[in-house]
């Protein structure tokens, strides 16, 4: 299944310290308007794809809830990907009826001190009060972003998500882009250490676990060499910004088209980027990996490392 992640709007209430967004507290001028989202949607329709609403925050656009409408009448599934502290109760009650049927809820770790460190004081207990009011409207799961301010609190993570009643827990592995470059990214080594300190955990606690942006995972989840597996980017995933601009992924800085010009379908089949990311012609040591078709690197940090997206991703420790 296609998943399309769609960033309708740079608003944001919060200035998180390493965001991809760079988001404002106001939105973009340009920004899609109903009409175009709509008309995105009616493009985009044909592929029934998965369809992730986020930002900035999303939940500051005034019709996110006719633009989730009109997806779900599609036949889309939606959700919603929030940091949470601008949920009431009828807010909640408004997601639930527009059809979204899940919220994601950013938490940089499982206290007021490491998540308001990089969110603002007071964002964690916000957050922790918009889960309450999704609490039996919406099933919601929680966003983590590792970096080596919060890598310790792993455990503590998901015994919170357990406690709130998430029904996921999905690890992101920093990228240095937009806010991010200025962020202390995790060694390889410890990468590697934490991956499998998820992997175990994951088989003990009853959630649906996933990593994002760490595609060596897939090496120790499934250890067997030639599975197909690793970063989604321009495979299964695409990124479309809040002026239509179009990416492999949110982290990956590399405009294969603009929805305002041509349309979604023809940009999604044709984008020699996009054809470049599904062939996989890697270079360096992800290139000679025997491990490439079940990893393969993330390859938004590899851009951002060299400038190549098809070039080794050097949050990777292994020689070869």
């Amino acid at each position: 299944m296609l998943i399309i992640a769609w960033e309708v709007t740079a608003a944001c209430n919060l200035s998180c310290g390493y965001c991809r967004a760079s988001a404002s507290h106001l939105p973009d001028a340009d920004e899609l308007s109903t009409q175009e989202a709509f008309s995105f949607l009616d493009s985009v329709a044909p592929l029934k794809p998965m369809l992730i609403l986020s930002g900035g925050e999303p939940l500051l656009r005034p019709d996110i809830f006719r633009i989730a409408r009109h997806a779900k009448e599609l036949g889309m599934r939606v959700s919603l990907a929030s940091n949470g502290t601008t949920i009431t109760p009828l807010l909640a009650d408004e997601i639930a009826a527009s059809g979204i049927s899940r919220v994601s809820i950013s938490l940089d770790g499982a206290s007021p001190e490491r998540h308001d460190a990089s969110r603002g004081k007071g964002s964690f207990k916000a957050a922790m009060r918009g889960i309450e009011n999704l609490r039996g409207k919406v099933d919601f799961q929680i966003n983590n972003t590792l970096t080596n301010k919060n890598e310790a609190d792993v455990a503590d993570v998901f015994d919170l998500a357990q406690r709130v009643g998430a029904c996921a827990l999905h690890f992101f592995f920093l990228v240095a882009t937009g806010r991010g470059r200025e962020a202390a990214l995790i060694s390889p080594e410890r990468q590697e250490q934490l991956l499998r300190e998820i992997d175990k955990m994951r088989a003990i606690w009853p959630l649906e676990v996933q990593v994002t942006c760490a595609p060596q995972y897939a090496r120790i989840k499934r250890p067997e060499r030639g599975r197909a597996g690793g970063c989604l980017a321009g495979k299964s995933f695409v990124f479309v910004s809040r002026k239509g601009d179009v990416y492999p992924c949110g982290y990956l800085p590399l405009q294969v088209g603009n929805i305002r010009e041509k349309n979604f379908i023809e940009i999604w089949e044709n984008a020699p980027e996009l054809m470049a990311l599904r062939e996989r012609r890697l270079k360096g040591k992800c290139g000679r990996c025997s491990y490439s078709s079940t990893c393969g690197g993330c390859r938004a940090r590899a851009y951002a490392n060299t400038g190549d997206f098809l070039d080794q991703d050097p949050a990777c420790f292994m020689e070869v």
